[in-house]
């Protein structure tokens, strides 16, 4: 075998240099699928920078968490305890792995997939790395040879990508934790690709802070400045870039599309292992559809985007549309039941056909949003060496964050523009007060 050593030139992180196992993986058809997979999905309808592919986020979630693995074998090499010197190669693997099972175009069409299998993108990600799927393409299924040719147990990887790995809990934590590689490179790619004025965090400086305590992962107190800072960005990212207005909508659009043709007419099979052009390229041209077609179209040329003609805002949400919202969680149905319930209502009193008109109603999104970002179990290490939360560190700053709201909006109604008038007058009718404010507006 060559000694020759792989260097990679990355925007974002500087030049990175490749282990042999993260060469070897590097060269798979699974992580070379990531190319062709949009780190942010539809933003660069928002953001036209925003066309950075998940390999590059692949390569920075796994260099990170080897400078991780290399900090924490110096700073705490007590707690560490690596015998076999395998830590750093198994989360440089993970990282490199962990988005291999992503469906096209990342998180917007995750929800087919849930759909059909009742799982999501990670637990097709653990079957892939353990080799109990294999991708359909030729030269696919070799990762978990590459693993084990290397001393390191593929089901290991694989709890480490679905949170499920219980050995070491610090472990855990450098690939799915409060503050963990696949946050720290996202958070600063997506800004430097977006170019919004907001997402930067000092990722040396969080890395240096880490420290290894009861077999936890917790930091410097000295660096709480830098944690805030990354806290607020997440923030400020997921309101502004990852959950925008106009990336929703063409989100909901392209979901729409594809669920009608995956879904409704089964015209692709495994369409969860197929590339972003891969996939709108068949619905634009290759559906038995118009209307699949016509969408796909829509979507790919930026022609007829759907435009938002009601909304009721998650910051300053009124009595009214607390008692709208409250009247159809009481519905029990399901919020894309309920979705589906209003998108007809309103078709049928605008005179327009239901699938030109997007309903967005995200309560367990909302939830699962918030529920996560109220999660700051981030610990901290004072002078004296006790461990201490951050919500008795700073409590003003971690109420601030539990009761902060990544999503602006609860519900959104759009449409096609040419049915603008029409869509916004029925849903003044069914909306009444709660949107009244929203309807004073051109």
């Amino acid at each position: 075998m060559s000694d020759k050593v792989m260097y990679i030139r990355e925007p974002v992180l500087g030049t990175i240099r490749l282990s042999r196992l993260q060469e070897e993986l590097l060269k798979t058809v699974e992580v070379q699928r990531l190319s062709f997979i949009h780190q942010l999905g539809t933003t660069f309808q928002s953001y036209p920078g925003a066309h950075c592919m998940r390999l590059a986020h692949a390569l920075g979630v796994s260099h990170l968490a080897g400078r991780i693995a290399g900090h924490l074998s110096d700073r705490s090499p007590e707690e560490y305890k690596d015998i076999s010197g395998t830590t750093r190669d198994m989360v440089e693997a993970a990282g490199l792995l962990h988005d291999i099972g992503h469906t096209p175009w990342s998180h917007t069409l995750e929800p087919l997939y849930i759909e059909l299998t009742g799982g999501d993108h990670m637990d097709l990600v653990a079957d892939m790395v353990t080799g109990r799927t294999v991708m359909p393409v030729r030269g696919a299924g070799k990762i978990p040879e590459i693993l084990r040719k290397h001393e390191i147990d593929p089901e290991d990887v694989a709890d480490l990508i679905t949170g499920r790995y219980t050995k070491q809990e610090f472990v855990q934590q450098m690939i799915f934790g409060e503050v963990d590689a696949d946050m720290l490179d996202y958070l600063q790619r997506d800004f430097y690709f977006t170019g919004v004025a907001f997402g930067h965090i000092e990722v040396d400086r969080i890395i240096s802070i880490m420290a290894i305590k009861n077999g936890k992962l917790v930091f410097l107190k000295k660096g709480l400045n830098a944690i805030r800072d990354f806290l607020l960005a997440r923030l400020q990212m997921y309101s502004s870039v990852y959950l925008h207005r106009k990336t929703r909508i063409v989100d909901k659009m392209l979901l729409s599309t594809a669920r009608k043709s995956i879904i409704e007419l089964k015209e692709i099979d495994d369409f969860m292992f197929m590339t972003d052009d891969e996939i709108l390229s068949f619905l634009e041209k290759g559906s038995a559809d118009p209307w699949v077609r016509e969408m796909a179209w829509r979507v790919k040329y930026r022609q007829g985007i759907f435009t938002q003609v009601f909304r009721i805002d998650a910051v300053t949400t009124s009595e009214n549309d607390n008692h709208f919202l409250n009247s159809l969680r009481n519905q029990n149905n399901s919020p894309k039941k309920v979705a589906e319930l209003l998108t007809r209502e309103i078709a049928e009193k605008a005179g327009v056909d239901t699938g030109y008109i997007l309903v967005d109603l995200p309560i367990e999104a909302v939830k699962i949003s918030e529920e996560r970002f109220q999660k700051l179990d981030i610990r901290f290490l004072d002078e004296r060496d006790r461990m201490i939360p951050l919500d008795k560190i700073d409590p003003p700053f971690s109420e601030y964050m539990m009761k902060a709201k990544p999503n602006r909006s609860l519900l959104t109604v759009a449409c096609a523009p040419e049915f603008k008038q029409k869509v916004k007058k029925a849903c003044r009718s069914i909306f009444e007060k709660a949107v009244e404010p929203l309807f004073q507006q051109d």
